[in-house]
């Protein structure tokens, strides 16, 4: 499964696939975070897109903004590898593949750099919008 289909294997997606018509293809936004926490055997990674929604939350009409951030949350995380991971990871592939239940095989891939595991559990943590300067670090 590729990541322009990732609200087929994602949990909690409700808000982004009412605020897309398409919602935006992984590979194609920007990894901007990800954190691993062994203390609670989860992984969150951070995509920002410029591809705003088309029908935004309510709670967003008084806000300026141009770019959007879509935290995924997995938990259960079993079988983490880590190779090289660099700055230029941001422009990673994501690959997530639907396993038994509602485990998912996560794989991000950039040069010198990879990430993969198995979650037993994936949510939207947060889907917010900013007002991006359009510097990038």
């Amino acid at each position: 499964m590729s990541a322009s289909d990732w609200t087929a294997v994602v949990g909690a997606t409700d808000e982004v696939a009412h605020a897309y018509t398409t919602p935006p293809d992984l590979d194609a936004c920007r990894l901007s975070y990800a954190q691993i926490d062994e203390r609670d055997a989860s992984v969150t990674l951070m995509f920002e897109t410029t591809a705003l929604p088309e029908r935004p939350p309510p709670a967003w009409a008084d806000r300026a903004y141009n770019t959007v951030e879509i935290y995924l949350r997995f938990t259960g995380v079993r079988g983490l590898r880590v190779k090289g991971w660099q700055f230029d990871a941001r422009d990673a592939g994501l690959a997530l593949s639907p396993r038994e239940g509602t485990d998912v095989r996560v794989t991000v891939e950039a040069e010198d750099s990879y990430l993969d595991f198995t979650a037993s559990g994936s949510t939207v943590a947060r889907f917010r919008p900013y007002l991006s300067s359009g510097t990038s670090c």
